[in-house]
């Protein structure tokens, strides 16, 4: 297949036949799929916001159209972004399809789809906690990772600092007498840029100490402050040549010292710095430094931190009102949140975007940087306050700590906890946590209080065989639009996959609440997702955010086994169908969230479904297909609600009820005029066969048993766009390819209908889903083992998505060899397919061995003579008919009558043996004891029954054929002795 043409201005499919071409228009799609974020920030945001509010239409609605969105974001954002980047950025937005974007879609999808989840595959290890003793003696203010030096360093509140190897073992002590201050350390920082550490205390100074030299030494004081600082946060370059640091304190200002890299050589600490002499104009040249102060909130800031890539501070105070801020170094704008009992803690994720709040009201918050209107999640789980939060961003887990220390691990997409470190045994008052920090390098979790405690992350070792979900996969479809596949599983996950590489774009959780997804299906413009679940309602989705667009409820709460995104002329309509036998209608109607089926159709009588309908099928202009599993297939007129006819095959009644559903039905696309005047429909069943229909005759036209193996049934199958190519699934693992010719069903040349092409093992369960990617020419397959893989046409495997490497679909040495779940089935199949043919070999070996001794037996003589006339050099004959045949007397009527002896004789032998094991178990019964006599304490539970003596029993010589045949099937022959004269006339003459 040649790929297509990417959405807008994009370049035009490249040649048949041109490889390098390919490889390119490949790798330009995946490129396609581009992380906004990373190329904005905080005033490129607002500039969008104040013209998405300015911009009005002519019938007063303020969103921009696909040309006029791409005109404003190519100028705020710039070169950044390609042409066909921001096409494919708008059609994220408009899920609806409505072909305008406005303000709140575009903040609710830069919030929303920003958090990309990954699974809780790396939590922390309560098994390797470990507990370091300090030289501190009061609660540590603050731990920090030197990335520089590898080392850890710690602070405390009476002023020591202690530098720490990766293992936590103490290297250095700086303590506080040193620096000759007696004061209490608040907060501190150390300066990786400039080798520095800076203190803030309680006697209202702010002071830079170097504690790299021999000799610890301090260089600046700067005081006396008007209130009490409290918090301390480096907010790096403030242009070329300064540098700025953020400090809130007990009056409601958060001050800002800029200085140039001089301010922290050339000074000694000879004299003291004080507000007054920095706040001047000419006190960056004089002292090259400046400060001021801003007033943002009236209780104390308790947390201040600068974040470059939103170009703003935020700070947080214990009070309702402005709760927290964000504001602008250059302005005096600001935008706050309110919060009952104020915020105490807070942390920025840098990818995605959002901001996460913690306080006294024990409830984290998630919100939207850019819309502060509302939190966007909340987490509810604490018992105490919130004092301190961190962020693994890696892994999207939020880290919280409480009062009570009680730390929570959060998934932040999915809003679950994931783990809750408690301490088991109750600790003293003064031995609370006082800080927490997350090592992203070293991937552990170190706390603080007068010691330190670490808690690594324990990182799950992966499967021989990658799994994509954590459950059952529904079904996993290629969007053509996005060139990305959405998949769901039975846990309610949905994922969205780059199919360019394997790797997880985007997921979203409990999209039914705890009930399962059963169906899955994309609108006519693939942009919006339908889900249907184990209740019966039906959701549509924009799967790039994971945001619900609709609700649709049935009028029963019976499961959805499809749904089916129907375009009939200008009306557009989604199809359930399930285990109500019904055909539920809704519209397809964006100005209404919730809604209820416009049509219900259920044929009256013996005519319609009598069983669960398992699939649906529509052929424009109006004709709609159902299936149920009881085999019979029901064709509607979607225009005018009522049933057509009723299709079945016509031995249908003759099959049990395990062959009878129909798993999958489809109509065959064609462009011949004679194939539309048939319909033509194919379905798949459980008894293993693929059949064509005629839907408009009501007639059966052609059956193929596709069955590669002994009793596996079809599950699920999926037709190329010019239905050349059909791919089936199967309930064992197997796929199947096959080329379509639909022209043949009126020539009648049925050999060549449907042909298989390809077969191969893809999965040891069944598979629920199969799908062609039309634009690169691969298969996708998922099943109910959790994993989905990618396949060429060929059978070739390239990967599973969620593997820990990437793929390249146009590098072949990137592809992955065959799974080994699969690899290991082949070898034990092929292990006992050898055991299978060592054991007839056995079989005919002993039958034969028997032969010969029966026959040596019965004429001796003649076999001596026989041995007598054997030629000189030694060789006995191969062949034992030929040794037969060689002995005067023995004609072959005479063999037949030795081979019947023989199997009678091993067969009879079993029996009796069979009979004796069978009697044996028979003489032995319940004690009598323990239904009479109850009170009877006597441990006698069996008893073995001697009144009637066990008596061998008699042999028969009169044996059915086919049943001696029937015993040697389960009983292979061994070597028998040969029976002596004697034993023949006991056992009568067999003849």
């Amino acid at each position: 297949m040649e790929p297509t043409a990417a959405a807008g201005r994009g370049p035009a499919a490249p040649p048949a036949g041109d490889a390098s071409s390919e490889k390119t228009g490949t790798a330009d799609k995946a490129g396609m799929n581009v992380d906004v974020q990373q190329y904005m920030n905080m005033n490129h945001f607002e500039q969008l916001m104040v013209l998405f509010q300015s911009h009005e239409n002519e019938d007063g609605s303020t969103g921009f159209d696909i040309d006029k969105f791409r005109e404003v974001f190519g100028k705020v954002v710039g070169g950044n972004l390609t042409y066909d980047q921001m096409t494919m950025l708008f059609m994220k937005i408009d899920a609806n399809s409505d072909g305008s974007v406005d303000w709140d879609e575009f903040s609710t999808y830069m919030m929303t789809g920003a958090l990309e989840n990954s699974e809780a595959h790396s939590i922390f290890d309560e098994r390797i906690k470990k507990l370091f003793n300090s030289p501190h003696k009061e609660t540590i203010r603050r731990i920090d990772y030197i990335p520089k030096e590898r080392k850890y360093i710690s602070v405390s509140r009476e002023g020591t600092v202690c530098f720490w190897a990766q293992n936590l073992k103490l290297q250095r002590v700086i303590p506080a007498k040193d620096f000759n201050r007696l004061s209490w350390v608040a907060d501190a920082m150390y300066l990786t840029d400039h080798s520095r550490l800076i203190t803030i205390t309680d006697d209202r100074h702010f002071c830079v100490y170097d504690i790299m030299s021999i000799k610890p030494r301090l260089i600046i004081t700067f005081g006396q402050l008007e209130h009490n600082p409290l918090c301390l946060a480096y907010g790096g370059h403030l242009d070329e040549e300064r540098d700025f640091i953020l400090f809130g304190d007990d009056g409601g200002y958060v001050n800002i010292l800029s200085f140039t890299r001089k301010f922290l050589t050339e000074n000694e600490g000879n004299e003291e710095l004080s507000p007054l002499k920095l706040g001047r104009r000419e006190s960056l040249k004089k002292y090259n430094a400046s400060f001021s102060r801003r007033k943002i909130h009236n209780d104390w800031v308790v947390r201040v931190q600068y974040y470059p890539e939103i170009n703003a501070f935020i700070s947080c105070a214990p009070e309702s009102v402005r709760s927290l801020i964000i504001g602008d170094l250059e302005r005096k704008s600001i935008r706050y949140v309110n919060v009952p009992k104020g915020i105490k803690c807070f942390e920025f994720c840098r990818r995605p975007s959002f901001l996460v709040t913690g306080g006294r009201d024990k409830i984290i918050r998630l919100w939207n940087p850019y819309v502060l209107s509302k939190p966007a999640g909340t987490l509810h789980g604490h018992s105490a306050a919130i004092v301190n939060i961190s962020i693994n961003h890696d892994e999207g887990h939020i880290i919280s700590l409480s009062e009570d220390r009680v730390i929570k691990v959060w998934n932040a997409r999915s809003l679950n906890c994931l783990q809750t470190l408690a301490e088991k045994v109750p600790q003293k008052v003064d031995e609370l946590i006082s800080v927490i920090f997350f090592d992203q390098v070293n991937g552990q979790l170190v706390l603080g209080s007068d010691k330190l405690q670490t808690w690594p992350l324990y990182k799950t070792y992966r499967h021989a065989v990658s799994r994509s979900h954590n459950a059952g996969v529904v079904a996993a479809m290629f969007n053509e639009n996005f060139h990305q596949v959405v998949s769901g599983a039975q846990d309610g996950t949905v994922c969205v996959w780059d199919l360019a590489s394997g790797e997880r774009a985007f997921s979203f959780h409990n999209a039914h609440g705890k009930l399962e997804i059963t169906a899955m299906c994309f609108d006519r413009s693939g942009r919006r997702l339908i889900t249907g679940s184990r209740d019966g309602v039906v959701k549509m989705w924009n799967f790039n955010n994971g945001q619900i667009l609709r609700k649709m409820n049935k009028d029963n709460v019976s499961e959805a086994t499809e749904v089916l995104y129907v375009e009939m002329g200008a009306n557009r309509f989604i199809v359930a169908v399930g285990w109500d036998r019904k055909v539920s209608i809704f519209l397809d109607d964006p100005g209404h969230f919730e809604a209820k089926p416009v049509r219900i159709m259920q044929a009256s009588g013996h005519k319609g479904h009598q069983d669960d309908i398992s699939s649906v099928a529509f052929c424009p202009p109006s004709m709609l297909a159902t299936a149920s599993v009881d085999g019979i297939i029901v064709i509607w007129s979607l225009e005018s609600g009522y049933m057509k006819l009723t299709l079945n095959e016509p031995f249908l009644d003759l099959r049990s009820k395990e062959e009878k559903p129909i798993e999958k039905i489809l109509f065959m696309p064609t462009t011949d005029k004679r194939m539309k005047r048939i319909g033509p429909l194919v379905s798949c069943h459980a008894d293993g066969c693929l059949r064509f229909w005629d839907t408009y005759e009501g007639t059966m036209l052609y059956e193929m048993n596709c069955q590669v193996c002994k009793d596996e049934g079809l599950a699920t199958m999926a037709i190329s766009w010019d239905g050349a190519l059909l791919i089936v699934g199967g309930s064992k693992g197997h796929v199947r390819v096959f080329t379509i010719s639909v022209t043949n069903l009126i020539t009648q040349d049925l050999e060549a209908v449907c042909v298989m092409k390809d077969s191969w093992r893809a999965h040891l369960q069944s598979i629920s889903s199969v799908n062609y990617a039309n634009v690169h020419n691969v298969i996708l397959t998922a099943s109910k083992d959790g994993t989905i893989r990618v396949w060429t046409s060929s059978g070739t495997h390239i990967g599973i998505f969620g593997q820990d490497e990437p793929w390249i679909l146009s590098n072949p040495a990137t592809f992955r060899d065959a799974p080994e779940d699969v690899q290991q089935a082949s070898r034990v199949e092929a292990q006992h397919n050898q055991m299978m043919v060592k054991h007839q070999e056995g079989l005919k070996k002993s039958v034969i061995d028997t032969w010969r001794g029966i026959a040596r037996d019965l004429a001796p003589n003649q076999v001596v003579a026989a041995s007598a006339d054997t030629p000189s050099d030694g060789k006995a004959a191969e062949d034992p008919a030929a040794d037969v045949d060689s002995v005067p007397g023995m004609t072959m009527a005479d063999m037949k009558i030795m081979q019947v002896r023989a199997m009678q004789t091993q067969a009879v032998k079993k029996w009796c043996e069979v009979y004796t094991r069978r009697k044996s178990a028979s003489d032995w019964t319940i004690s009598q004891d323990l239904t009479t006599n109850e009170g009877d304490s006597k441990p006698a539970f069996f008893a073995l029954k001697s009144m009637k003596k066990h008596q061998q029993p008699r042999s028969y010589g009169n044996v059915k054929y086919d049943a001696v045949y029937h015993m040697l099937a389960y009983y292979p022959l061994a070597q028998i002795e040969s029976p002596s004269p004697q034993a023949a006339q006991q056992s009568g003459d067999f003849r």
